[in-house]
């Protein structure tokens, strides 16, 4: 009945900032997994597959440094001005990268683009968290509106890239990023407009120094570099998938098979709101990470496409409680006046792992498949570490 009563609490989170709001927020996300497909389409259309993987890691990069320095933003003005200001900024950025590609100029001024698409990226999904914590009170609401997240963000990181794709195979490869633009200036300036917006917090104390965005890192450390292990987890993972459905001779499904991971995290983020409270958020990531190390070496033993969806999809369901679980420490452990540090640097930590996994395995892949999955084993085996010795040092407090 305990468990029941914890999924019937979702009902009660449409009411807290009106209906409106949580469509509003699951498609102004869209762009974050839509825009690096994008430009790898769009890049690859033009100038190669090679010039659009350089694209890519720019994009990358330049979305990890902007996504920390937009959460300080917003811990200083509150989220209304960055968001009015970078959704169209965002769009116009998108618009430039397309005009710039589509009119062959050099290729250096492509990057400088993609440069600015990445730095503008308005991180949705880690900003949306901190708005439910006024309406959030009791830790089982605030549990419950960070497993909602989790999930919205499992499922948009599953439809972006298949409306990327439908939108650039039926019409054309610039088409993708005019909708994500589309979706900048009608959604994130939604975002900005509405009521859930935190304004600026004016401090009664004028002696008060808000944290430094590096005593906010220091502080939060365990859940970053967690973060980071679950992206590089990622990265791997789906760059040995793309290499194990071109072995299937099934390439063209390879993000289809992938799904199946974000659909089985998707579920059990939906259930972490059903895990006693007594589970410190570190365990839940210890044993989140343990299981994976344990269950990703049999991914290559598998003999076609649906075997293999079916081993991700059950990896899948040990990823869910531990994306919220590292939300939900950072949340508790970031300062006062730094939660929009602390959430958005989570969300470039898992953009760089992402990067730092592909890479590792695309190299090692050149050896041997079973490689590319030994990679992300190693990354879930140094989360579980880092998630069991933060719930140990929360046990000694």
């Amino acid at each position: 009945m305990n468990v029941l009563s914890s999924f019937t609490s979702y009902k009660d989170l449409p009411r807290l900032w009106g209906g409106a709001f949580m469509p509003l927020a699951f498609v102004g996300r869209l762009p974050t997994s839509m825009i690096i497909i994008g430009v790898l389409t769009l890049v690859t259309s033009h100038h190669g597959i090679a010039a659009a993987s350089i694209s890519s890691a720019v994009l990358a990069i330049a979305t990890g440094i902007g996504q920390p320095l937009i959460g300080k933003w917003t811990d200083g003005a509150g989220q209304r001005l960055p968001f009015l200001a970078l959704g169209p900024v965002n769009a116009g950025t998108l618009v430039t990268l397309i005009a710039v590609t589509v009119a062959g100029l050099p290729f250096a001024v492509v990057l400088g683009a993609c440069a600015l698409v990445g730095l503008t990226t308005v991180p949705v999904g880690a900003l949306m968290r901190i708005r439910w914590y006024p309406v959030a009170r009791t830790p089982k609401a605030l549990s419950t509106a960070l497993s909602y997240e989790t999930v919205a963000d499992e499922l948009n990181f599953v439809l972006g890239p298949a409306v990327v794709g439908i939108l650039a195979s039926t019409i054309s490869p610039e088409a993708p990023l005019i909708v994500t633009a589309v979706i900048g200036i009608t959604c994130i300036t939604g975002l900005g407009l509405h009521r859930s917006t935190p304004q600026k917090v004016v401090d009664p104390d004028p002696t008060t120094v808000a944290p430094s965005l590096w005593k906010i890192i220091a502080i939060i450390w365990a859940a970053l570099f967690s973060m980071l292990c679950l992206g590089s987890y990622f990265g791997s993972m789906q760059t040995a998938t793309t290499a194990a459905a071109e072995i299937f001779g099934s390439t063209s499904y390879a993000g289809l098979i992938y799904a199946a991971m974000g659909a089985g995290a998707a579920i059990t983020a939906l259930g972490a709101v059903a895990i006693p409270e007594r589970i410190s958020q570190g365990t839940r990531i210890g044993i989140s990470g343990i299981a994976l190390t344990i269950l990703v070496p049999i991914a290559p033993l598998t003999n076609d496409p649906w075997q293999l969806a079916g081993v991700l999809f059950v990896l899948g369901l040990f990823i869910g409680p531990a994306s919220v679980a590292m939300f939900t420490l950072a949340s508790r452990l970031a300062p006062k006046g730094g939660d929009g540090v602390a959430m958005t640097a989570l969300g470039a930590a898992n953009v760089g792992g992402v990067a730092i996994g592909a890479a590792a395995a695309g190299q090692l892949l050149k050896s041997e498949l079973a490689y590319g999955f030994w990679v992300a084993a190693a990354s879930a085996f140094v989360m579980g570490v880092i998630g069991f010795v933060a719930a140990a040092k929360h046990t000694r407090r």
